[in-house]
């Protein structure tokens, strides 16, 4: 008993001329330069389409008169620590120039052309936040602290790491009164830091 695929079966006349006459021709003709004309295609396309994206890119940041550098998101954990230690006339340019974009962009105005002879490109804050990227690295090894961990959007003035310095300085007033009341042995009411003795 043979099985099905172990048998040899001779090609038709028909598949014999298709394999002999029309496969090459296919593969030749279509096939072949085809793909290799769509892959060539899409890489002059996509090549010009990210050139026209980075130039008109450049061209909005030149009308709004700021850097590349100035449109990150200052809200991000390692560009908010890299402002933090950026020097403090590069900080006040930066914020400058924010402001003179979003008055233009509110006014629906660009910036004159002779103002728009600079590059925008120029990675002025790339030192600091490698140093920032360095600073988060080091705490999370010695400190056991993650950026992930501190408190956003709060009010009152924040310390290193985070940490309030109101909620601090009433747990420092708790403890002082626990201690206060372990000492004296006295019943009391202990509410943000002041005993009732």
């Amino acid at each position: 008993m043979f099985i099905r695929y172990q048998v040899k079966r001779e090609k038709s006349p028909f598949q014999q001329v298709w394999d002999e006459v029309f496969t090459p021709v296919w593969f030749k003709l279509l096939k072949g330069p085809q793909d290799i004309f769509i892959q060539r295609t899409a890489k002059i396309f996509s090549a010009r389409y990210e050139r026209w994206e980075y130039n008109a890119l450049v061209a909005r940041y030149r009308g709004m008169g700021i850097m590349a550098d100035d449109a990150m998101n200052d809200k991000d954990m390692i560009v908010e620590r890299a402002l933090d230690i950026i020097p403090e006339d590069i900080r006040i340019q930066r914020y400058r120039r924010m402001m003179r974009g979003a008055v233009l962009a509110g006014r629906k105005l660009h910036l004159l052309l002779e103002l728009q002879n600079y590059d925008p490109m120029v990675p002025y804050m790339a030192p600091y936040i490698e140093e920032a990227k360095f600073q988060m690295q080091e705490e999370q090894e010695l400190l056991a602290f993650h950026p992930w961990d501190r408190r956003l959007y709060v009010s009152g003035l924040i310390a290193s790491l985070g940490r309030l310095w109101n909620r601090g300085v009433l747990r420092e007033l708790e403890r002082n009164s626990n201690q206060e009341v372990i000492t004296s042995n006295q019943p009391s009411l202990i509410t943000y830091g002041y005993s009732d003795s």
